[in-house]
């Protein structure tokens, strides 16, 4: 029914006027109202779109245009209202829907996800149907290259730069041939090449009809890309025109609401003041060789083709990245290590490294500088409070409360939090690395205003930004980089935006903006970040730990102690693969070990000699009907009652145990020895159920990386928020994810069952820490998202033969914890370590 709508609203394209613009009206928004707890976000929006045209919204930050966007694409249901599709009414406006319809949206915030890797996120995020007809790289590649990005499909999402996330947001819409295309605040991390792109895609997809809705706070992109524009302005619109007919003066009145004098305040006058700033040969990672200075009033401007090294040099400078070098600041010389306590560093990205996301806004603007309102070590809330206010209001920030949670804030208000940080730490020199990056245009007035004051008190002020004018209007002195070296130092009339860019890609040695071709050394660091990386340490342990115990004594390596270990390695090592889906999922079960230890209990009235087969099928029918329940309400207690993981599986865990000892208070009911011989099977020393459980390993795996239930099940892992945003069924994955867990553990069960061949209630809950701490080992996160399910039968095996040494070998007890505490541990570090260097690549 949706396409023949979309076929109408595209009537007559082929006799309109060449440039896509045919007057069909597309999408009609009539009475929008949405409000978050009684304070309205839009109140009786009235817009109408055409086919073919790019429509620009305005607005100041929190003028709601964000609400508006969701609402059209779906993720947000209007309070009231009503939208139509190609003259259609559409009754309800899902996500779902919205794709069916061809809407397809570019955020602000790219939904990349850091634990997936560039390959995994463009396909958990686009339909099947584009990888289907030529291998998927190829397809992926492809993709990639209509935003001019040439980046290792491999490479993990948190390596890539904003700037490439942000093109890969938009490749990932451009992909789907949208007939609606929604691109929230596209520019803000681009520098001017990868912007040249992005317009010339945008015009080659209006022409063939589609309908762009752009949002920017950019007056000049405005005048090159767009056709129509509407200001919004407190949740109402308050006006629209045809781009050619309205003047920058008029657009600015209806943004603001007032009257706006000039974006940047006055420079300094040249030589007005001493050198405060002296950077001598700096030299770190992706920069070498880099030298300035700055004067007392002065701010000086980091610029360059986005990827040639003035992110890190901003880190460095800030004391984020290590880095050789000279720093002479006010006259005293720093080492690089000072830097991080002397300077206050503005992020280029706010949500990774500039919010406190659990904080109030408060708490995230006062963080810095707590001991500023301390005595005697307590802080006094009132004096935090009046500070707080007093730079709020210099930067008007807009907040419901200094209470409110800080992610509730519009992306423009947290990046005037992330200021309001740094200035109130009162700190020797400010680092701001794309400091109005999705900020509107009055809100960057204050923000130059505010950082000309600090530069004029003698603070150094140093900005990094991919903004050309800006740099223009704003900065005294601008070094521009390339490859990481000085290629150009302008200082005043020098200053120019021409200057500026001539500089930047005129340069000899000027990288691309997206990641270079891969290199037998970055080959090998996205081999070390693969979640099965962990696999190779760990089969080195295990031979390592078999061969000590061999030298100790010759019969540890006998058939018959190799298929015990193996033997009780299959049974944890099923509960552990149960254990890995939460896990995965940044969840937790602590039931799998009481469970395992009930359904023995249960089999042990039905699984017993003398019983005939259809009995012992009901016994193993009860056993997994029991898994099922279990799993069923730890993911719906999870997912619909609002219980933490640890709360639904805690209580879970309670139960379980208490059920078990209901049934039987003590051993009893033997298992058949006819079902005990034939789980314990073996082909030579080697159990036929340890084969089973490595298949199940083996085919899990590809699943996990292959399919995109796998994607999916570690994109809610990654990022919940984004993987809800790209489509992911969220409580759908979390509840079959610990059906999963139940079922696994119950086969588990089934092995426990044969080792132990009797019921006892009060075997099996030692599997809870133990499937964890093999979870672990094997190198799956605790933060979700990321794991291996081969690591985690490596880890079953590694603990297992752990304890089997320590008995083997006559040790006490202590041992057996002494040496599980120093293999978590000591994983714990390698990871951790591994993981780091990756962030660095």
């Amino acid at each position: 029914m949706w396409d023949a709508a979309v076929a109408v609203g595209h009537r007559d394209r082929d006799a309109d006027d060449g440039d896509g613009r045919d007057g069909t009206v597309l999408l009609r928004l009539t009475g929008i109202a949405k409000s978050y707890s009684g304070v309205p976000a839009l109140s009786d929006v009235d817009i109408t779109f055409h086919a073919g045209e790019v429509h620009a919204i305005l607005g100041e930050n929190g003028a709601g245009k964000s609400t508006l966007m969701n609402i059209i694409a779906g993720a947000l249901p209007p309070d009231r209202g009503a939208i139509e599709f190609s003259g259609r009414p559409v009754p309800a406006m899902t996500p779902e829907t919205a794709a069916a319809l061809g809407i397809a949206i570019s955020y602000q915030h790219p939904a990349v996800l850091d634990d997936l890797s560039v390959l995994e996120n463009l396909r958990v995020a686009l339909p099947a149907r584009l990888f289907a007809d030529r291998p998927a790289r190829a397809a992926a590649r492809d993709i990639l290259a209509s935003m001019g990005l040439d980046m290792p499909l491999d490479a993990r999402g948190e390596t890539l730069t904003v700037a490439q996330k942000q093109l890969l947001e938009i490749a990932k819409a451009l992909a789907l041939q949208p007939k609606v295309l929604i691109l929230d605040e596209p520019t803000a991390s681009l520098d001017q090449e990868a912007t040249d792109i992005l317009f010339r895609r945008i015009r080659e997809v209006s022409r063939a009809g589609t309908l762009v809705i752009y949002i920017t706070h950019r007056m000049a992109e405005l005048r090159q890309i767009a056709r129509r524009v509407t200001v919004l302005r407190d949740g109402r619109v308050q006006g629209g025109a045809l781009v050619d007919e309205i003047s920058d003066h008029d657009l600015l009145g209806m943004i603001v609401g007032r009257a706006l004098g000039a974006a940047f305040p006055p420079k300094a006058p040249p030589g007005a003041g001493a050198t405060v700033l002296a950077v001598r040969g700096l030299s770190g990672r992706r920069f070498h060789d880099v030298s300035f200075e700055v004067a007392r009033g002065e701010i000086l401007g980091i610029a360059g083709v986005a990827g040639n090294g003035q992110s890190e040099l901003m880190r460095a400078l800030a004391g984020r990245h290590p880095a050789g070098g000279t720093m002479i600041l006010e006259g005293r010389t720093l080492r690089p290590r000072d830097f991080l306590r002397r300077a206050a560093f503005m992020p280029s990205d706010r949500h990774a490294e500039g919010l406190a996301a659990g904080l109030s806004v408060r708490e995230n603007a006062s963080l810095a500088a707590l001991a500023k309102f301390a005595t005697g070590g307590l802080v006094s809330r009132r004096r935090e409070r009046g500070a707080v206010e007093a730079v709020f209001d210099a930067l008007a920030v807009k907040t419901p409360s200094l209470e409110a949670p800080v992610l509730a804030l519009s992306g423009g208000n947290q990046q005037k939090v992330v200021l309001a940080r740094a200035l109130l730490a009162a700190p020797a020199l400010i680092v701001a690395d794309e400091p109005t990056q999705g900020v509107d245009v009055g809100a960057r007035a204050e923000i130059y205003r505010i950082l000309r004051e600090a530069a004029a008190q003698g603070t150094p002020v140093i900005v990094n930004s991919s903004d050309a004018a800006e740099l223009e209007g704003l900065c005294d002195t601008v070094v521009v980089l390339s490859r990481g070296q000085v290629v150009a130092t302008l200082t005043g009339a020098e200053v120019t935006e021409a200057r500026i860019v001539a500089a930047a890609v005129g340069a000899e040695t000027r990288a691309t903006l997206s990641a270079q071709r891969p290199t037998p050394a970055s080959r090998l660091r996205h081999i070390v970040q693969t979640d099965n990386a962990p696999a190779v340490p760990l089969a080195l342990v295990i031979a390592g730990l078999a061969l000590y115990g061999y030298s100790q004594n010759p019969h540890y390596l006998s058939a018959f102690n190799l298929a015990n270990i193996l033997a009780l390695a299959t049974a944890l090592g099923f509960i552990a693969l149960g254990q890995t889906i939460p896990l995965l999922l940044a969840g937790i079960d602590l039931s799998v070990g009481p469970l395992a230890g009930l359904l023995v209990v249960i089999a042990s009235f039905f699984v017993v000699d003398g019983a005939g087969a259809g009995t012992m099928a009901i016994g193993f029918g009860l056993m997994a009907a029991a898994a099922l329940g279990v799993g069923a309400i730890n993911g719906l207690l999870i997912r619909f009652a609002n219980f933490t993981p640890i709360a639904a599986t805690l209580a879970m865990y309670i139960g379980l145990q208490g059920a078990s000892f209901l049934l039987r208070d003590g051993p009893g009911g033997y298992i058949a020895g006819d079902v005990v011989a034939t789980i314990n099977a073996q082909i030579g020393p080697m159990p036929i159920a340890f084969v089973v459980m490595v298949a199940v390993a083996m085919l899990a795996e590809i699943a996990l990386r292959r399919t995109r239930a796998g994607w999916q099940l570690r994109a809610c892992g990654s990022d919940e928020d984004v993987a809800r945003r790209i489509g992911v069924p969220i409580d759908r994955i979390f509840v079959f994810g610990y059906l999963g867990a139940a079922l696994l553990t119950a086969i588990g069960a089934v092995m426990l069952m044969a080792q132990i061949g009797v019921g006892d209630p009060r075997q099996g809950v030692n599997y809870t820490l133990s499937s964890i701490t093999a979870v672990v080992l094997g190198g799956t996160s605790l933060q979700g998202g990321r794991g291996t399910v081969l690591g985690t039968v490596l880890g079953a095996v590694l603990l297992t033969e752990v304890l089997n040494i320590v008995a083997f070998l006559g040790l006490t007890q202590t041992y057996q914890y002494v040496f599980q505490g120093g293999l978590i541990l000591v994983a714990a570090l390698v990871y951790a370590a591994v993981r780091g260097r990756g962030d660095e690549a």
